[in-house]
C-alpha cells in the first residue's frame, strides 16, 4: 500500500486519503484534523453510532440537554434514526467502512463545525430533553442488589430514596418525611412515609413496601447488598400505611444515613412478586421522578419524566444517558453538541473545553476517595513491608498536580478534609529511600523486584488509568513491578464479593454521606462481601464503633482507626476525588458534593 506524508509529519494510507475526498468535509484543516483523530476515535465512538446501521424503520426526532465538597421540546428518542435527507447521508456514510472511520475521527475533532449535516444540531431544539454522556452502564435494575457507586445517579432518578443528602451533604427528608429515635440506645427508629407517593404503575407506596424492600428481601436472599447495608436490622413494625418503626438488634446510631445510601431503595412488593427478579430487571418500576422506558445495554438508557411524581414532574422531561466508557469519546460528544452534558472527563480536556463558546466546565472536589484497596488474601499483600513500600513510594501531591491540576487534595487517612473523621495533624510521608528499605526487609530490591497485578478501570473516574500507570512507574523506581490489568466496576464488584481479586485495585470509594462509618467502617469490616481487607480481628473494634451512641467517642474511635489503617497500609488513601463535567451554557445544573448527576434537579435557562 502506498503512503503519503501529511503536513504534520505523519504518514497515512492512500485509501484513507481517497475516502477523505468522498466525505464532504469543508476545509483542508478539517480534513487533516479528521485524519489525525480517526484512529483514536474509531474505537472510542464505534458503539455510539452502531444504532445508526441497524436498519430500523421507526423515525424519531430529538432534542437536547442538563448536573463540590465546597470550602456549587420533548424528545422520544428510542434510537438514532435519520428522517431528514441530510441524516440519510450520514447513515450512508456510517455504512461505508472507510467513510465511517473518518466520520468517527471528525466527530472526535469537534464535528459540529466540520460536517454538513451539523452534528451540533442537538443544541438547537427544545428544552425538555437532556442527553448525558455517562461512563458506566447499569448491570441490573434491582436497586437492592448492588452497591456500585457510579450507578446511584440512575437509581436515584428511577427509584428515589427514603432520605437524601442535599447538594451540600445535609441529610434531608425524601420519601420519608419524618424520623426520630424512640430510645436512647438507638435501636428503634420511627419513620413516617409521605402519603402521596405513587409507583410508576400508579399503585401507592406504603410501609408494607418499605418492609418488603429493606427487611424481607434481605432476609430471603443473603446476596442482596441491602442486607449488608442494614446488617443490624431485625424487623420493621407497621402501625399504619405510612408509619412504622425500624427495629435494630443492637445500637445503630448511624442508621438514618443508610436511608440515603447505597442499595437502600423501596421497590413495589406486588409488582416484584408478580413478575419476579428477571421480569423486574427487564421492566423496572420505581417511585422516582423518571420511568425507565428503554435500556440498550452498553449503549444508552432513556428515562421519561413521571407526571405523578410526588415532587412534581421534572423540568427535564426526558433524560438520555449515553453509555460511553472512554473519556475521549465523552469529550467529543460534548464538544460536538451531540450531548448537553458529559461527566468524568480528563482534567486536561476540562481546561480545553472551557475555552469553547457555549460550553461550561466544572472541576470540583466531592466526598469520594481515590484509593488503592488491598486484598490481604493475595500474596504478597499480606506482607506489611511490601504494603509500606507501596504506600511510601507514591507521591500523592505529584499525582494531584499531574492529573487534577492540584484540585484533588492528597490524603493521609481514609476521610477527606471537611468530613468529621478527617485527621488534619496526621501526615503519611512520601519517602522513596524508606520504601526501598521496607522492600529490602521483605527480601526484594530494584534488582530483585516484587511483582503483582494492579487492577484499574479506564474512564470510570477522571484520569483513573493514567493515574494507575503513574503509580506503577513510582513503584518501579523502588523495586515493585506492577502489571496493570484494565477492568470494569461490575467485574471488580463480582471479584471482590467472591474473594477472587487478582491484586490491589485503584478504586474510587464513594460515600455520599460523609460519615466515617461509610469510609473506614465499611472499608475495613472483614465480614462484608465487598470488603478486601479480611482481618477478622478488626470486627469487634468496628462493631464497637458502629454501636457507640456517644458521638464524640464515635468520631474519636474512627479517627484512631483511620490513622492506624494508614500506618499499616491496610488500604492506601491517595486523593480526595474530583468530579468533572462539561455542559451546555443553556443548562442550569445542580452539582452535588457527593458527585451525583440528577437530571430532575436541572433545568434550562
Amino acid at each position: 500500500m502506498s503512503r503519503h506524508r501529511s503536513s504534520v509529519g505523519l504518514r497515512w494510507p492512500s485509501k484513507r486519503i481517497a475516502a477523505l475526498h468522498r466525505l464532504p468535509i469543508r476545509s483542508v484543516w478539517a480534513a487533516r484534523c479528521a485524519l489525525r483523530c480517526a484512529p483514536m476515535a474509531a474505537r472510542s465512538l464505534r458503539h455510539l453510532i452502531r444504532d445508526a446501521t441497524l436498519g430500523r424503520t421507526t423515525h424519531h426526532r430529538c432534542a437536547t440537554v442538563r448536573t463540590p465538597l465546597h470550602p456549587e421540546e420533548k424528545c422520544t428518542m428510542t434510537d438514532f434514526q435519520f428522517p431528514r435527507p441530510q441524516d440519510a447521508e450520514l447513515q450512508r456514510a456510517l455504512q461505508d467502512p472507510a467513510r465511517r472511520h473518518l466520520l468517527l475521527g471528525a466527530l472526535a475533532a469537534g464535528a459540529g463545525a466540520l460536517l454538513p449535516w451539523q452534528m451540533a444540531g442537538a443544541q438547537t431544539v427544545g428544552k425538555s430533553t437532556l442527553a448525558i454522556a455517562y461512563p458506566v452502564d447499569v448491570p441490573t435494575w434491582d436497586p437492592n442488589a448492588l452497591s456500585i457507586p457510579a450507578i446511584q445517579s440512575l437509581y436515584q432518578s428511577v427509584f428515589d430514596s427514603p432520605l437524601r443528602y442535599s447538594p451540600q451533604l445535609k441529610l434531608e427528608p425524601r420519601q420519608v418525611k419524618e424520623w426520630k429515635w424512640l430510645d436512647n440506645q438507638a435501636t428503634r427508629l420511627a419513620i413516617t412515609l409521605r402519603d402521596d407517593i405513587l409507583f410508576h404503575d400508579g399503585t401507592r407506596m406504603t410501609m408494607a413496601d418499605v418492609r418488603y424492600s429493606l427487611a424481607e428481601r434481605a432476609q430471603a436472599d443473603k446476596k442482596l447488598l441491602v442486607g449488608g447495608m442494614l446488617n443490624t436490622l431485625s424487623d420493621i413494625e407497621l402501625s399504619s400505611p405510612t408509619k412504622g418503626v425500624i427495629v435494630f438488634n443492637r445500637p445503630t446510631p448511624a442508621a438514618p444515613i443508610y436511608l440515603a445510601f447505597l442499595a437502600v431503595y423501596v421497590v413495589p412488593r406486588a409488582y416484584m412478586e408478580k413478575v419476579g427478579a428477571e421480569g423486574f430487571n427487564a421492566k423496572p418500576i420505581g417511585a422516582g421522578p423518571y420511568r425507565m422506558v428503554e435500556h440498550q445495554r452498553g449503549s444508552r438508557i432513556v428515562l421519561e419524566g413521571f407526571d405523578k411524581y410526588w415532587g412534581g414532574a421534572p423540568p427535564i422531561r426526558q433524560a438520555v444517558f449515553q453509555i460511553v466508557p472512554e473519556g475521549s469519546a465523552r469529550v467529543a460528544l460534548a464538544e460536538s453538541g451531540r450531548v448537553g452534558m458529559a461527566t468524568q472527563l480528563p482534567m486536561r480536556e476540562v481546561h480545553r473545553l472551557a475555552s469553547k463558546t457555549g460550553i461550561v466546565t466544572k472541576a470540583y472536589p466531592v466526598s469520594e476517595v481515590y484509593m488503592i484497596r488491598i486484598p490481604n488474601y493475595v500474596k504478597p499483600m499480606d506482607n506489611g513491608h511490601v504494603r509500606a513500600a507501596m504506600h511510601l513510594s507514591i507521591d500523592k501531591a505529584a499525582l494531584s498536580k499531574a492529573f487534577y491540576d492540584g484540585v484533588a487534595k492528597p490524603l493521609s487517612v481514609m476521610a477527606p478534609e471537611g468530613t468529621p473523621s478527617h485527621v488534619p495533624d496526621f501526615h503519611f510521608p512520601h519517602d522513596k529511600n524508606k520504601a526501598i528499605d521496607e522492600l529490602k526487609a521483605a527480601g526484594f530490591s530494584p534488582a530483585n523486584p516484587v511483582a503483582f497485578t494492579l487492577l484499574s478501570t479506564n474512564g470510570v473516574f477522571p484520569n483513573d488509568y493514567d493515574m494507575a500507570r503513574a503509580i506503577s512507574g513510582m513503584w518501579k523506581a523502588v523495586g515493585i513491578n506492577a502489571t496493570i490489568e484494565e477492568t470494569t466496576p461490575a467485574k471488580l464488584v463480582e471479584a471482590a464479593q467472591n474473594g477472587k481479586l487478582a491484586g490491589p485495585l485503584l478504586y474510587n470509594w464513594v460515600n455520599s454521606t460523609g460519615d466515617p462509618e461509610n469510609y473506614a467502617g465499611r472499608i475495613f469490616d472483614p465480614r462484608l462481601r465487598f470488603s478486601t481487607w479480611k482481618d477478622m480481628s478488626l470486627a469487634p473494634r468496628i462493631d464497637a464503633l458502629m454501636t457507640e451512641v456517644d458521638e464524640a467517642k464515635r468520631m474519636a474511635g474512627y479517627k484512631a482507626l483511620n490513622v492506624e489503617s494508614s500506618r499499616q497500609s491496610w488500604a492506601i488513601p491517595l486523593l480526595q476525588a474530583v468530579a468533572t463535567a462539561a455542559y451546555s451554557s443553556a443548562l442550569l445544573p445542580t452539582l452535588f458534593d457527593n458527585g451525583y448527576i440528577l437530571p430532575a434537579d436541572m433545568k434550562y435557562r
